[in-house]
């Protein structure tokens, strides 16, 4: 059998081999990038009736037009008949056909797999935007792990002039934080977290969370506590007047069905 310099013997053989070749090239991308998530059939959220750590979650939800049960569990319900039955013993916990996925930043992820806004996914197929995704995901623990042991303060007063501290300018442990957050958003033109991202599941947790402190859910923390740092504050007003989370915020049915207080700096100009 004749064979042309530059071509590969027509042998069986080797016609496996080129095809394994391909198949494990093949095998790579799908690797990197996965399949498309399969839409579930049922999706329950379950949380507090406040935002906490659940908001970035529902806006996501809602973003990307998941059908879901919002299960906001009254306080007085959490220790005696929900809390043996998270996982962990803690909240959000999504239930997904049945199956649960706990904690924070895994859920959201997962989340920002299945939803689209625009047609791009909230959490980003590529690599390295996934990676700077997570990071922002990620760094949100440095300030919780500041503001966390201050729950554990007894005396009110206390507990509110350690929390003022913390983020007291130029020195505050959170105020350095926050300078870093501030600083990132920085050039990164279209104005979210990620500019090759475009809006994604950072934002989301920006938004909120940092919403959340300002609120006057955290005792000893007011509604101004963000205003040395510009570029948070343009962001947040940049995430709330997208029309479907302004429209979200405006209709307390959908965003606050509790009708609970602290939901106001969600909206914009607030």
């Amino acid at each position: 059998r004749r064979e042309t310099r530059g071509q590969l013997p027509a042998e069986p053989a080797a016609r496996a081999a080129v095809a394994a070749m391909g198949a494990a090239a093949a095998g790579c991308v799908e690797g990197l990038l996965g399949p498309a998530p399969r839409v579930p059939k049922s999706i329950v959220l379950k949380y507090f009736p406040i935002a906490g750590r659940a908001e970035p979650i529902r806006l996501a939800l809602m973003l990307g037009k998941l059908p879901y049960e919002d299960h906001r569990i009254p306080g007085t319900e959490w220790e005696e008949k929900h809390k043996a039955l998270m996982p962990y013993g803690q909240v959000p916990v999504l239930i997904v056909d049945g199956k649960c996925i706990c904690q924070t930043k895994a859920i959201l992820r997962y989340v920002g797999k299945l939803a689209k806004y625009n047609g791009a996914c909230l959490y980003p197929k590529d690599a390295l935007a996934a990676a700077q995704v997570d990071e922002l995901l990620d760094a949100f623990d440095d300030l919780w792990i500041l503001l966390a042991p201050t729950y554990n303060i007894k005396d009110e007063a206390q507990k509110v002039e350690a929390r003022r501290q913390l983020f007291a300018l130029p020195d505050g442990p959170a105020a350095a934080k926050l300078a870093i957050f501030d600083r990132m958003l920085v050039g990164v033109g279209d104005g979210f977290c990620v500019k090759e991202a475009g809006l994604s599941v950072a934002d989301l947790m920006y938004f909120s969370f940092l919403s959340v402190l300002r609120s006057g859910f955290v005792d000893g923390l007011s509604p101004d506590l963000l205003q040395p740092y510009p570029n948070i504050m343009r962001h947040k007003e940049k995430i709330a007047n997208i029309p479907a989370i302004r429209d979200y915020y405006q209709d307390g049915g959908r965003s606050n069905p509790n009708a609970v207080p602290y939901y106001e700096v969600f909206q914009p100009g607030r």
